[in-house]
């Protein structure tokens, strides 16, 4: 499969927390998600998903102030019937608690108190790296950027509803995307990037220094060039893991493992076809 081989706009795309992310898991799936842009075609859970973003949004609007706490009560609770939650189940089919997201919200509603001069959802994107076949952007959504009034320091705030703390690399890598972006729009290095579990009530913080960011973006250069010398052909990218639950593509990933592998056989027969006539 090689798309784009005979159009003449270029395929565009951006490096983000979740596609870097996508990248490292499963460059196959990357490709399938980002270039080919392929359908889905395997049912993953969307509680998770949804909740997550009726919580965020509710904090966007109180730190605004086009909530008070009893309005955004009011609002997650009716986000949550529109949104067909109280239907939606999750890995162990039951449903989720929304006095769960609730009292995460009222925590996430303590911690914008404790801030000042709010930015909101700041959608930040640049161009990056192209070529004649692909261009790469990048782009980043910060759930939060504020002055915490106790040390009066400008700080980065992500919320989290998960129901542990992750030491995935991945959250650190999000957590230094943002510094990236900051740094590289606003000449700005926060004093701290904090990652609040709001159903846990606890925070991990991360500090970058000026020299870690340079080194991202060095990691970023190497990512996009990559993808720029694998291009739009499929069986450049590594197949990678390709089994998580919330894998959208499962099916067009597994056709082409088993693509690939069928392959494989064909040639190696061939080559020992080739041995045995050389041997006779």
């Amino acid at each position: 499969m090689e798309v784009g081989k005979e159009c003449e706009k270029q395929i565009s795309l951006n490096l983000s927390p979740s596609s870097i992310n996508t990248y490292y898991q499963s460059p196959l799936l990357f490709y399938l998600k980002y270039i080919s842009k392929v359908p889905d075609d395997t049912a993953i859970p969307l509680c998770y998903s949804l909740s997550g973003n009726i919580v965020h949004g509710c904090l966007e609007k109180y730190a605004k102030k086009e909530l008070d706490r009893d309005g955004a009560y009011s609002h997650l609770l009716t986000q949550w019937e529109k949104q067909n939650l109280y239907n939606h189940k999750d890995i162990y089919n039951n449903l989720l608690n929304p006095l769960d997201y609730l009292t995460a919200m009222i925590r996430g509603i303590e911690v914008i108190d404790q801030h000042e001069n709010h930015i909101c959802e700041e959608t930040i994107l640049f161009p990056f790296k192209e070529n004649e076949i692909i261009k790469i952007g990048i782009k980043g959504i910060i759930d939060l950027q504020a002055i915490e009034k106790r040390f009066k320091q400008h700080v980065i705030l992500d919320y989290k509803t998960s129901n542990s703390v992750s030491e995935d690399k991945n959250f650190k890598r999000q957590a230094l995307f943002y510094n990236f972006l900051l740094y590289k729009k606003k000449n700005i290095v926060p004093s701290k990037t904090s990652l609040h579990y709001l159903k846990l009530k606890v925070s991990k913080d991360y500090i970058f220094s000026l020299e870690e960011i340079e080194e991202f973006e060095r990691e970023l250069n190497k990512i996009a060039d990559q993808i720029l010398f694998f291009g739009t052909n499929i069986e450049n990218y590594p197949i990678g893991r390709i089994d998580d639950m919330f894998n959208s593509k499962k099916q067009a990933c597994l056709r082409e493992e088993k693509r690939r592998n069928s392959l494989r056989e064909v040639i190696g027969n061939n080559i020992n076809n080739r041995k045995k006539e050389v041997i006779s």
